[in-house]
């Protein structure tokens, strides 16, 4: 017998929110490094995905719902990986390259799909640094981690 729902909707928020801090972390970091930005500037552009650019103006209300996404975004990415695993056998075979493959696709979808769907104020996608750096965290900081605490959930069920 499976995991009861609960259970795993309970482990799909804890590892969400993992996921999420990881990621919050990770952006903060890069966001200081190539640009010099604060982290409230970090969270204000992601709420531009809701409001637009007049997120970048606001204050910290406005970096708070930035936030608030951006955890919505991760639990979201890591429910996908939890509906996706027991269905798709290369998930289960290997935590490291299917964290890395998912975390590539993650990538993909956000600059490819969800930010040009999305007001979000984003120019094309120019391979530099920072670009690397970006795939580099969506594949170790997001995909990994998912792909790994997914594995434990369904390994102790």
């Amino acid at each position: 017998m499976g995991p009861s729902t609960s259970s795993i909707w309970v482990s799909i928020l804890k590892s969400g929110i993992v996921v999420g801090i990881l990621d919050a972390i990770a952006a903060i970091v890069h966001a200081y490094l190539f640009n010099g930005s604060t982290p409230d500037a970090v969270f204000r552009y992601v709420a531009t995905g809701l409001f637009g650019k007049t997120a970048l103006s606001g204050g910290l209300p406005t970096a708070f719902a930035g936030l608030a996404l951006h955890f919505t975004v991760a639990i979201s990415w890591t429910a996908l990986f939890y509906v996706l695993y027991p269905r798709i056998k290369f998930l289960s075979t290997s935590m490291l390259l299917s964290g890395i493959a998912y975390g590539l696709f993650i990538w993909l979808m956000m600059n490819f799909v969800v930010v040009p769907l999305s007001p979000v104020l984003a120019g094309p996608i120019r391979i530099r640094l920072a670009t690397l750096f970006m795939i580099a965290i969506h594949l170790f900081v997001i995909g990994v981690p998912i792909s790994w605490l997914t594995s434990r959930f369904f390994k102790g069920a």
